[in-house]
Parts: structure tokens; sequence; C-alpha cells
């Protein structure tokens, strides 16, 4: 289904220009890992303002935000917490938020088929961990019609940061820059580049068979696995078989052992009583 025919949701808007190429990589995220890169060579590091910076994007914005509420709604929370983790997760910079969450849907629906482009069982470790990325045909690889992506489409303000991912983006780049080119790197940059390497290890790794500390708590028709190590390293996200045995669980530990620092945020959040979600 061409995702473009959006009949049924008069009151979006969706950017068109994700339909022609994977312009989010080109122009958002390859330019600022070559800055990143550049800033390291330049520029003094604060690893305690880059844990801060990246458990707020990535934990915070991106596991709980945008994977956890966003693309499962596993939980509910008030709009207002809603609308705050969707802005922190479009400055995460991985994608639009849309097209993060349907592309995450495609991957549950497909997981470890052929179809599915972030699968290393059918397309390799590297394919699967970054390549899949630079490729336009990739982009059609989502599901625009669950239940999920329908209601960031019903909402206009979701909308609206989706539509100016990359200005906002920038925006954040440029104030950060005036301000201190340490402070970039170190409070956004950085961190904006462990998350993404976070993410796409945690989606190859977690479907690789023989790895170190993997194990199964489901039988699920995918090759997804657990990990000791990840699992603890990410606070969560690596308990990835109990996540696909059940994507809309929001604490995902099914044994003792399992800690989900992302799953108790997500708990703690949905007890800030919803009100007036679209």
């Amino acid at each position: 289904m061409d995702y473009l025919n959006i009949k049924n949701f008069p009151n979006c808007q969706i950017n068109t220009s994700m339909h022609k190429l994977n312009w989010y990589f080109y122009k958002v995220w390859a330019p600022m890992t070559a800055l990143t890169f550049y800033l390291l060579a330049t520029q003094p590091i604060n690893w305690w303002v880059v844990f801060l910076g990246w458990f707020v994007l990535g934990p915070l914005a991106t596991g709980v935000g945008l994977h956890r509420l966003l693309a499962h709604r596993s939980f509910s929370t008030h709009c207002y917490v809603e609308k705050t983790l969707a802005y922190l997760a479009t400055v995460s910079a991985y994608s639009p938020i849309l097209f993060w969450v349907a592309q995450h849907q495609y991957h549950h629906r497909h997981s470890d088929t052929n179809k599915d482009p972030t699968s290393p069982v059918h397309h390799g470790f590297w394919y699967s961990f970054l390549y899949w990325r630079f490729l336009k045909d990739n982009l059609s690889k989502a599901d625009f019609m669950n239940f999920c992506s329908k209601r960031i489409i019903r909402d206009k303000r979701l909308m609206w940061l989706n539509n100016n991912f990359t200005k906002i983006v920038w925006a954040h780049i440029i104030v950060l820059a005036i301000i201190s080119p340490s402070l970039l790197l170190c409070l956004y940059l950085l961190p904006v580049l462990i998350e993404s390497v976070r993410i796409n290890l945690l989606n190859s790794f977690s479907h690789v068979s023989r790895m170190p500390f993997s194990y199964r708590n489901y039988d699920t028709n995918d090759k997804s696995y657990n990990n000791l190590i990840l699992g603890y390293l990410s606070l969560g996200f690596g308990w990835h078989n109990n996540h696909h045995y059940n994507p809309a669980k929001n604490i995902v530990h099914d044994r003792w052992w399992e800690l989900d620092i992302e799953g108790y945020i997500g708990y703690l959040l949905s007890k800030i009583k919803p009100k007036d979600i679209v």
C-alpha cells in the first residue's frame, strides 16, 4: 500500500520528501557523524556530560518514548509527557518519528524474513547494522497503516515534529555550536552517535544465534535472542526475545536477573495520569 494514500486521515500532512530518497540519512545523520569526528579531534570531552546527554536522548527519548510509547503503546501517560518524549526522540536524530515507528512495526511483522531489511539472518551483519539505511528502496519497508502509526498521523503536533525533523535537528546543532563547540560534542553529537550505534547493534546482535551470553525464553517465529551483557548495558533494550514474544508489554523482564530500567521508567511515567491524549 502506498503510505502517501491518506484518504482516511484528512487532517494529516505526511512529508512527501520522505518518499523520494532517504534524505534523513544523507542530509542529517551522515554530516552529523562527520562533524562529530571533526570535533572529537579538536575539542575536550566531558564523559559525565556525554552520559547525561546519552541517557536523555537514548534510553529516555528513544527507548522509552519512541520505542515503548510511540511504536508499541505499551503504556500511556499525560499528553504533555508524550509530546516531550516525542520532541526528544526527534532531537535524537535517528529518523523522523513516524518513519521510525512505521519501520519498527514492519520489522516486527516481517521479523527475520527476507522482507526485513534489519535482519542479519537474511542480509548479513553489516547490512542489518548500517547499510540498509543508505538505500532508498528500504523507505517503502514500513507499515504506516498500523494502530501506532495512525496515532501519530492523527496527531498534528506529532506530525509537526515529524515533518520538521531536519530543521529541528540542525537548529539544535547551530544553537549549541554558538554556545560552545565542546558542549555541542559532549551534550549532543556524541550521545546521538552512541545511541545510533546502540540501536543498530541491538537490532543486529539480538537476531544472531550463537552469540556469547545469548538465550531464548520463548520459541518465537523469528531468531530473536536475549543477551545477558547487552540487556544490562542497554538498560533493558537487550531482552529482545522477551520483547518479540510480547511487543505490547512495557516491562520485559521475565527472569529475576533481567533488569529493565527503560521499562521501570515507562511504568513511572504511566503514573502521570493520561489526559487529553489525541
